[in-house]
């Protein structure tokens, strides 16, 4: 082959790999950000009461909402689809620039949808960039005017008598907000207790207070992941949970991958994702 010949195969070389460089940031930028995907779970425990035994939770997270468009109303519509019994969202909703109408808007559509036992959420570490969280009166109220309990170092309860199992929702860790001990203040522990967290760093102080459900996102399971290799970039403190199910000595812990983005509004290999999770009463 001649240096004419070998030159012409480089540059086809070239073009193709270009060509195939473009598609996939077209991929990452325009495709996979929207392409939601609904995964299933079952999570089986000994002590979980008769009564929310096949209760299936809606775990959202990282919505970063910066308008009330197709991807908000297409999250809307896969809850819809489910029918969750319990929505519980654990953080990010808003983002730089959110308008309060806009979050109020998703947070009213997603109560339309009238869980059994209601939409519970937590602050992520954008949330707290936001203007909206400068007042906490004004977030508070943005919250229960949806018909979402906001959980800030605090806890609730769902069920009746003894068939009641606790919703504890912890500040976000990462921007150093959350107190665990405050959020169990004056609670009486329930025989089942589920922790809502931003940010799983939270998890091995989780694990030795013995929770029994730990629902975590804030990782967005790395946004950019390249096969064989994994999440390209992690925050800091939540690099050894990069997204799905984590295992301690009690607890267990499910990390979202997440709606949105943050950073650059890209996502590759790595779908938005809505968690349904089934809870399962095992025999003893």
């Amino acid at each position: 082959m001649g240096v004419r010949g070998l030159a012409s195969r480089i540059s086809r070389r070239f073009l193709l790999i270009l060509a195939l460089a473009q598609l996939l940031l077209i991929y990452a930028w325009i495709v996979e950000p929207s392409w939601i995907e609904v995964t299933r779970h079952e999570a089986w425990f000994q002590n979980l009461p008769e009564e929310f035994n096949g209760l299936v939770v809606a775990h959202l997270s990282d919505l970063h909402i910066r308008l009330y468009g197709a991807r908000e109303r297409r999250v809307v519509a896969r809850l819809g689809e489910s029918k969750p019994g319990l929505i519980l969202m654990t953080g990010d909703v808003a983002r730089e620039g959110s308008d309060p109408a806009t979050i109020r808007q998703f947070l009213t559509a997603l109560s339309d949808l009238h869980p059994t036992f209601g939409i519970w959420a937590v602050l992520g570490d954008d949330d707290h960039g936001n203007p909206l969280a400068s007042n906490q009166d004004d977030l508070r109220k943005l919250y229960s005017n949806a018909s979402v309990a906001l959980l800030v170092n605090e806890g609730g309860r769902i069920g009746r008598g003894l068939d009641t199992l606790s919703l504890i929702g912890v500040d976000d860790s990462f921007s150093g907000y959350a107190n665990l001990g405050a959020s169990l203040r004056g609670m009486q522990r329930t025989t089942f207790a589920i922790l809502l967290t931003h940010s799983p760093e939270i998890f091995l102080q989780a694990d030795l207070i013995k929770f029994d459900l730990v629902l975590a996102g804030h990782t967005h399971g790395g946004q950019v992941r390249l096969p064989g290799i994994g999440a390209l970039w992690l925050p800091a403190g939540s690099e050894p949970f990069e997204s799905g199910w984590f295992f301690g000595q009690n607890a267990r812990m499910f990390v979202t991958r997440g709606i949105g983005t943050s950073i650059l509004p890209v996502r590759a290999f790595c779908r938005p994702e809505i968690a349904l999770i089934t809870l399962r009463r095992s025999a003893g």
